[in-house]
């Protein structure tokens, strides 16, 4: 790892583990916290990773490089396709796992209307899509990618995206601590695999990052039961690796263009 991509995860780490450890001093991850002042040390910890993208970006390339970095978030026509696929794809597929692998849970869907309201709802209320995706794929993977093939860079930042989640299983009013420790590993791997295929047919594209962050958590969010989103994710990276989606290292201009990572 080059020096300013380990910087980056040293201080991902620390503004997340340090504001959030100070969050539980404070009582913020409390029932009764929701809106106390305490709480905005929650939202400085959630969104540690894309604040640390961010300085780093600003640190290595100045104003240029966050410009770069924030420029990769606007929505690009000729990109659209794959934010409908995204958009419709990915949930029809956890559906389709959910009615094969729990398909008591199918009843208790919301209907089509609330279904539409529920993804926006998301994005407002789930802090993970903005909170981490301006670090994990915008600062760190274009550095992974010009040190590694494109599985090993996938698989590497999608073991660290675990371990940046450890705490949140040991705070019982958060999500995750009602999840599988190991389970929730292959999620991330999994996950990373398939947004790493993605990041390198769309150049970068941190608005479909986005997307796919925020339609996995969507998916939990209306009632799919995670062993069958994490049983979609997990057979949609098998094929792409399957299919050799990940042999080829990434061009110069994904490694560097984007990511505002400059030349060694």
């Amino acid at each position: 790892m080059d020096r300013p991509l380990r910087i980056y995860l040293w201080l991902a780490f620390a503004i997340t583990w340090g504001f959030g450890g100070l969050g539980l001093l404070a009582g913020a991850y409390q029932p009764e916290a929701a809106s106390s002042p305490s709480r905005a040390l929650h939202y400085v910890a959630a969104f540690g990773p894309s604040l640390a993208g961010l300085i780093m970006a600003a640190r290595v390339q100045g104003r240029a490089g966050v410009r770069r970095l924030a420029d990769r978030a606007v929505p690009s026509w000729s990109r659209l396709p794959w934010y409908v696929a995204v958009i419709v794809g990915f949930p029809a597929v956890n559906l389709v796992a959910a009615r094969l692998l729990a398909p008591e849970s199918i009843a208790d869907l919301p209907s089509w209307d609330r279904l539409l309201y529920l993804l926006p709802l998301t994005l407002v209320t789930d802090t993970g899509p903005l909170g981490e995706e301006f670090g994990w794929r915008g600062f760190a993977l274009p550095r992974l990618l010009r040190r590694w093939r494109p599985l090993a860079a996938a698989l590497v930042l999608g073991a660290i995206w675990w371990a940046w989640h450890l705490p949140t299983f040991f705070i019982r009013t958060l999500s995750q601590s009602h999840l599988s420790i190991p389970v929730f590993l292959l999620n991330s791997l999994a996950l990373s695999v398939i947004m790493t295929w993605l990041y390198q047919r769309t150049r970068g594209d941190l608005l479909l990052m986005i997307l796919v962050h925020l339609t996995a958590n969507y998916c939990g969010a209306i009632g799919v039961p995670f062993n069958a989103e994490v049983s979609a994710e997990v057979a949609c990276a098998v094929l792409i690796v399957a299919g050799g989606g990940l042999r080829s290292r990434a061009t110069q201009e994904t490694n560097n263009e984007p990511g505002g990572v400059e030349p060694a």
